[in-house]
């Protein structure tokens, strides 16, 4: 599985250097020694955060902060607010939630292990979503104040069954060409192209879990032809549909 958080690295700042970070965004902090004491300016309010020995903490802001510590230097690394938000969007429409109400746009300050990394932190939010704790909560509830959030859970209920980009903005309530600005920006990549390989998937899961004819779960997910759904998933994934109900053999 390619890990969409596996890309930032650490960067340090050294003590009584004022950090700017601009929003909307999420960063995970550390200490580099021991302990850490951070001042950390919102847009409309400070917090002073004690991070102690085996913690780190998450800060999420859709203005941006200034961090400053006073007694020792720490540590960061950017986590895309884009692709919490996405990743949540897709776990809670998989386990069938439903649609949560729209949350207020509040700063968060959430304390976290100290492991936590970058590269793990996929792992951690998805292992956080079916019985999320209070502090996954607070993250879980910001990015759902995210309108790529919302965004992606009504492309997932509503991207099969349009006809066209043009339907989904107008029942989106916007114009075509801001839709898909809307789209490219949460999506990381076109709309078109993130809706073709969404179908695939779905197409793979009814593959695997289910018993129908290749033909049945081609007509079911909007494909031409099971020569058509054959060639577009191995194009996509590099084995046909039949061997992924073999298992990969």
């Amino acid at each position: 599985m390619i890990n969409r958080f596996r890309k930032f690295d650490w960067s340090v700042v050294s003590a009584s250097v004022c950090r700017v970070h601009s929003g909307p965004g999420i960063w995970l902090i550390r200490p580099v020694a021991r302990r850490l004491t951070l001042d950390v300016d919102f847009a409309a309010r400070s917090r002073r955060l004690a991070i102690g020995e085996g913690q780190s903490v998450l800060i999420a802001s859709t203005a941006g902060a200034k961090i400053v510590s006073r007694d020792g230097a720490w540590r960061f690394q950017n986590i895309s607010l884009f692709e919490v938000a996405k990743l949540l969007a897709f776990l809670e429409c998989c386990l069938g939630d439903e649609m949560p109400l729209p949350q207020a746009k509040c700063d968060r300050l959430i304390v976290v292990p100290t492991g936590l990394n970058a590269r793990k932190f996929e792992a951690w939010l998805i292992g956080h979503v079916p019985d999320a704790d209070t502090d996954a909560q607070g993250l879980f509830e910001f990015a759902r104040a995210q309108e790529c959030y919302w965004l992606v859970r009504f492309l997932l209920q509503e991207g099969a069954a349009a006809k066209s980009v043009a339907a989904l903005g107008k029942r989106y309530g916007v114009s075509e060409s801001q839709f898909r600005r809307l789209c490219c920006q949460a999506l990381g990549r076109s709309l078109k192209r993130e809706l073709r390989l969404w179908r695939a998937v779905r197409a793979v899961l009814n593959v695997v879990e289910g018993r129908e004819s290749m033909v049945d779960v081609a007509m079911r997910n909007g494909f031409s032809s099971s020569s058509h759904f054959s060639r577009e998933i191995k194009e996509l994934f590099g084995i046909s549909p039949v061997q992924f109900r073999r298992g990969g053999k």
